[in-house]
């Protein structure tokens, strides 16, 4: 006896057709009619239901077979024909040519990054060189200007 929250729902198989039938609890209470319940379908249906799409089945399996013979053949034209190109000599040079390019395309980088340090050293540089300056002007200025108080002072004595 099962629980009556429970229900099972066991398969029953009539010659390739599967129906699924639920067991309702025992102690039903409701006072809703009881569904019915389900019987297999009979071998003359489901051997109709297979024959009226035999001849699709049959068709579309057959492209399937096509399809599939189709993209062998293709996958081994492309094999025989990346074969062919490997062991030309065109092939070889091309790779050299481009492990050529590939090394100069590293050689560019590096000149890339060593000519974005020495923007950098330059720039910082040139503002080292602003700073000296500006400074050396103000130095002068100040040297002027004491120049200047000290020829003012001198000449006011002697006056």
């Amino acid at each position: 006896m099962m629980d009556p929250t429970e229900h099972d729902t066991s398969d029953t198989t009539t010659e390739g057709a599967v129906v699924q039938q639920p067991e309702l609890p025992e102690n039903n209470t409701s006072t809703s009619p009881t569904p019915p319940t389900m019987q297999p379908f009979p071998d003359v249906v489901v051997s109709g239901f297979l024959d009226n799409f035999k001849l699709e089945l049959t068709h579309v399996s057959q492209e399937i077979r096509n399809l599939t013979d189709e993209q062998s053949k293709l996958l081994e034209k492309v094999g025989e024909h990346n074969g062919v190109l490997q062991n030309s000599p065109d092939m070889t040079q091309l790779i050299a040519v481009m492990d050529e390019m590939k090394g100069g395309m590293d050689r560019l980088a590096r000149l890339r990054h060593d000519m974005s340090v020495v923007h950098e050293r330059s720039e910082k540089l040139r503002n080292r060189a602003e700073k000296l300056e500006s400074f050396c002007k103000n130095a002068q200025k100040k040297e002027d200007d004491l120049v200047a108080k000290l020829d003012k002072l001198g000449t006011g004595d002697q006056a």
